[in-house]
């Protein structure tokens, strides 16, 4: 029984310890501003940065909307290459990299930024024997470095309008 009561304290003393000294699990930076054009190609992941955007109550206006931020995206480019090969001379890891380039502009500033560029990384092994897992796995990986850089790129956006 004391032992029970015991374990109950060290875990209440943890949680108390934990949140008193400002612990929370990271998420998405607060962001300043209302209003947003989102202008230049249409990327892929172009429709997750709308849909985020929107969710945290961040509105998507045209340009001639004088909205507190401008965002061009410029460019979108995915590559894979083989980091390692067996001793047979088949592919047993792969580097896959997931990079765009934007740029910015604020009604205060005159011209755009300089261009930016967000780039997300990812080693993953490979086999023939498992094709088909193996392509999902690169598929899911591709999404989380998307997500990764709409991450990053609100992180830089938000340090832009400080």
């Amino acid at each position: 029984m004391m032992n029970t009561i015991h374990k109950k304290f060290i875990t209440l003393l943890t949680l108390v310890i934990i949140t008193s000294c400002g612990f929370h699990l990271r998420g998405m930076t607060e962001i300043s501003f209302k209003t947003v054009s989102i202008e230049g190609k249409d990327l892929s992941f172009t429709k997750n940065l709308k849909k985020t955007l929107t969710s945290n109550k961040v509105a998507i206006v045209l340009p001639t909307e004088n909205p507190e931020l401008r965002i061009e995206l410029l460019s979108e480019e995915s590559e894979k290459r083989i980091l390692s090969l067996s001793g047979q001379g088949l592919v047993r890891e792969f580097e896959i990299f997931y990079r765009i380039r934007y740029r910015i502009k604020t009604p205060d500033s005159e011209t755009w930024s300089q261009e930016n560029i967000l780039e997300s990384r990812r080693d993953y092994t490979y086999s023939d024997s498992n094709v088909i897992g193996k392509e999902e796995e690169e598929r899911q990986l591709n999404e989380s470095m998307r997500i990764e850089t709409i991450t990053n790129l609100f992180n830089q956006i938000q340090l832009s309008k400080k």
